[in-house]
């Protein structure tokens, strides 16, 4: 069948288009295995979903291509937008991997013959059925900043309303619907990247971290969603952005808190108690001064803060290794933990230049590096521990374990099983 030789493409075209505008709710598109049904419509629409028959998918796709590539050269310069419209939205929710099409979409959009809101239903519809597909991403991306800009530039959205809330359901779907979606997860980062550059209150880290959490666990292989946890984490223990000080000061209980259950787990692990004992004289000292220097207080707390998600998902690793057993990602994002935890104080509270000569600034210095040092050793005894159990399960397990320990000796790490 020639690609220009299809009688029933504008009325098809034109059935999609009215049931994509009539229907905003819409959720979801599929292909349908059919045969030629001249007698019957090979659009189907029931509830929140849209379908199309598969017979008529590649002459359909072939009579648009062609078309618009025309367009595009200008050989139907009379052509109404609406037109353009039409044979954009079935050719992209055939194939939404061409650039060039979802760049005269935006050209529509910037000419306000398409509206921005109606382009989100229509990309949600387009990403149910390729949810892996990064020009879907893109295009939303480019409409959020093209909305965004267009508001005033106080506007901060609530939870309720909030775009960026909406952006994040959107990649969950579709990191649910298909395995390793980078994609999804980077769209995902980005969001959370252009809430801290526009002020948004609105989704907030901690609401992520508990939800990426969740989905890491039920998705125990996928290294894409550990990825993004990766991200959430350097944001916490190396993004002096996302470290408020004022709340420190007011809430003295929750930094205890962070400082016992780090406490906590390095008693648990680590069978040296002399170098334990020393610690909890430490921790009673810096407890005693209630007379502390605000400044000097508020950093102490950005350090257990800081340690308490690095430990939050150390944690969680622990778990998950325990309970599954030859998952290759579990591995890959606990080398990461190593990695972070051997940098953290190096890099961020190994000296306080600006505090020379104080001594209680000293003994929170000590501190620090005594909670940094015995949490090293505490994170070694556990996963020599985890390592020897894996190392007993499964004879693949057994490489992944060699592969760590390897990687650890050369941060420093050395891990005795």
């Amino acid at each position: 069948m020639q690609d220009d030789i299809f009688p029933a493409a504008e009325k098809i075209l034109s059935d999609i288009e009215n049931v994509v505008k009539k229907n905003p709710s819409l959720k979801s598109f599929e292909i349908v295995p059919a045969e030629d049904n001249e007698n019957k419509s090979p659009v189907f629409h029931q509830g929140d979903s849209l379908g199309l028959a598969s017979w008529c998918v590649q002459p359909l796709y072939c009579y648009v291509h062609r078309r618009l590539l025309e367009h595009r050269q200008n050989k139907h310069r009379r052509e109404e937008p609406g037109t353009i419209a039409k044979w954009l939205v079935g050719a992209l929710l055939l194939n939404p991997d061409v650039t060039t099409f979802w760049n005269m979409r935006r050209e529509l959009v910037r000419s306000h013959k398409l509206e921005p809101s109606d382009e989100f239903f229509f990309t949600r519809l387009v990403l149910y059925h390729k949810p892996k597909c990064f020009e879907v991403f893109a295009y939303r991306r480019w409409l959020l900043s093209y909305i965004l800009n267009a508001k005033d530039s106080n506007y901060d959205p609530e939870l309720a309303e909030s775009p960026l809330s909406t952006e994040l359901e959107i990649a969950t779907t579709c990191a649910d619907r298909y395995a390793s979606n980078y994609h999804a997860w980077s769209h995902r980062r980005h969001i959370m990247t252009l809430r801290e550059s526009r002020g948004f209150t609105y989704p907030t880290m901690d609401a992520e971290w508990k939800n990426s959490l969740a989905w890491c666990q039920r998705h125990v292989s996928d290294y894409s969603g550990l990825s993004y946890r990766q991200f959430l984490l350097n944001k916490y223990m190396f993004d002096s952005k996302e470290l408020p000080g004022e709340p420190f000061i007011k809430c003295t209980d929750l930094g205890e808190q962070w400082r016992d259950e780090l406490f906590a787990y390095i008693k648990s692990n680590v069978s040296d108690t002399r170098e334990t004992h020393r610690l909890q004289r430490l921790f009673d000292a810096t407890t005693a001064e209630s007379g502390a220097i605000v400044c000097s207080r508020t950093r102490e707390h950005a350090f257990f803060r800081a340690l308490s998600y690095w430990l939050e998902e150390c944690r969680a690793s622990d778990s998950a290794i325990c309970m599954y057993n030859d998952h290759e990602a579990l591995w890959c994002h606990r080398r990461f933990l190593a990695y972070l935890l051997a940098r953290f104080v190096p890099l961020k509270y190994s000296c306080h230049g600006d505090e020379r000569g104080e001594s209680k600034d000293a003994q929170k210095t000590s501190l620090n590096s005594l909670s940094h040092d015995l949490l090293v050793e505490a994170f070694r005894a556990r996963t020599g521990k985890i390592a020897d159990l894996a190392v007993k399960r499964d004879h693949h397990e057994k490489m992944l374990v060699e592969r760590f320990c390897k990687f650890a000796r050369t941060i420093g790490l050395e891990i005795k099983s």
